[in-house]
């Protein structure tokens, strides 16, 4: 890598020549060689042929969109590589069918196999890295090569084994509510800004982006908390709910960046929560709120004691299984879903399949969209703009179009989920239960299962 670092430096590099064939592209990296004194002018065309005989023995492209031709001549004294990049991409036979747009030229004496052998790895290990190929393709100068370069060092550096001290955020203060007064003052300089910089054009994508993250969340577990419960929370209190707490919490606990909303876990206690009370014929909404309260009476217990200190004692490891198990959850849910409604149309022999192929199609073309547009960010298509526009926005145009696909089928009588036409509660009820007709056993029975949902 210091050979490539130091070429760059001196100018060794060609930055989107244009060049129609390979021997065009030896001829005009050759000229820059000579001009910079590193080959002399009597021996350009020696090395010309002894490139063009080494690619005719075998392409130098090694695949994405990456060549390293390379000879080695006696009248070298030291290595010489020199970047190149292509205006357009050309087919030089690379093995996946990419056509080429880099080139790293590599010339030196014979005799130094082990140091050529290196930096051919090295520069084959480089151009591996999908965030360094984006960057040498939009790339504008040398510095910002040696930018791009620096940058992939740093993600391939083994990380240092230092011992951290806990963020001061994060410690103890043994005072109650010390650790809360503490965000306070710590939050409070930044309060405004965080409204003032939410209103600027460029928060425009991301508010769009979020408010999806936010809405997708609410249908899903919305509509398969409605199937699950019996319609006592769906879809209409899930959206409410999740814009109701997540405004107030923006506005009073100092976190504006913290998305309020359903997950798997939650669901899945919700129903177990559900399913209890109808075995014990009690009020499922009434209990439900009488979990709620113990579990805010804990949490304002926690934020007194400064429980959030005891964090620095998770690591990612536990993060990325809590978002596996909500990822299975998802997948079961979707599938499980799918797999009823093909058990409920073929139980009816008069049933048209369709009924059961459509959200098949619907299910697979959405799960696809998303996908797709989710990885479009590392594309060779479009403008960067706009590629970056298509992968924030991915599974909200995959709803989208799977939705219009939907109501393209207006013969196939699709099953749609249990919304009211207004913004009221998915059954006939009232908005507000009374907890308090319980009887007594039942607050103190609450105390379990709300530490469950504290956790």
């Amino acid at each position: 890598m210091k050979l490539l670092r130091q070429a760059l430096i001196e100018g060794s590099y060609l930055l989107d020549l244009d060049a129609r064939n390979i021997r065009s592209i030896f001829h005009q990296t050759l000229d820059h060689v000579v001009k910079r004194g590193l080959l002399p002018a009597e021996r350009r065309l020696e090395v010309e042929n002894a490139l063009l005989a080494r690619e005719d023995a075998a392409a130098s492209a090694i695949g994405r969109a990456v060549a390293i031709p390379h000879v080695y001549l006696d009248f070298f004294t030291e290595p010489v590589i020199v970047f190149v990049r292509l205006d357009r991409p050309l087919n030089l036979g690379a093995p996946d069918g990419i056509p080429t747009r880099f080139l790293f030229v590599l010339l030196g004496p014979t005799g130094r196999a082990a140091e050529h052998l290196d930096t051919l790895t090295q520069v084959a290990r480089l151009m591996s890295d999908d965030e360094f190929r984006y960057d040498a393709r939009v790339a504008e100068s040398h510095h910002e090569l040696l930018a791009a370069l620096d940058r992939f060092a740093a993600r391939m550096a083994p990380p240092l084994a230092v011992e951290r001290a806990p963020s001061e955020a994060l410690s103890h203060t043994g005072r109650l509510f010390g650790g809360l007064l503490k965000d306070v003052r710590r939050r409070l300089p930044h309060y405004a800004a965080d409204f003032r910089d939410g209103l600027h054009r460029k928060s425009i994508s991301s508010t769009l982006f979020l408010f999806f993250a936010c809405l997708a969340p609410a249908v899903t577990f919305g509509g398969i908390m409605a199937e699950l419960t019996d319609n006592h929370i769906g879809v209409v209190e899930m959206i409410v709910a999740s814009a109701g707490c997540g405004v107030v919490y923006a506005l009073v606990a100092g976190q504006p960046l913290i998305i309020l909303g359903g997950t798997g876990p939650l669901l899945i206690f919700t129903v177990i929560l559900f399913n209890l009370c109808e075995d014990m014929s009690l009020p499922f909404l009434e209990t439900r709120a009488c979990v709620g309260l113990w579990t805010g009476l804990l949490l304002l217990v926690l934020a007194a004691t400064d429980a959030s200190c005891l964090m620095r004692f998770f690591t990612r490891f536990t993060d990325e299984i809590f978002a596996a198990l909500i990822s299975i959850i998802f997948v079961f849910a979707a599938v499980h879903a799918i797999g009823e409604i093909f058990v409920d149309v073929y139980a009816e022999e008069t049933t048209s399949h369709d009924k059961a192929l459509v959200p098949l199609i619907l299910a697979i073309g959405t799960f696809y969209i998303a996908m797709v547009l989710s990885r479009f960010r590392r594309s060779r298509y479009l403008l960067p703009y706009m590629r970056e526009f298509l992968s924030d926005f991915g599974p909200a145009i995959a709803l989208a179009v799977m939705t219009l696909v939907a109501l393209w089928f207006k013969d196939v009588d699709l099953t749609v989920l249990p919304v009211p036409d207004s913004i009221r509660p998915t059954i006939d009820r009232p908005w507000l239960i009374n907890p308090f007709s319980l009887p007594g056993w039942v607050w103190l029975a609450s105390l379990a299962p709300a530490v469950l949902v504290t956790v």
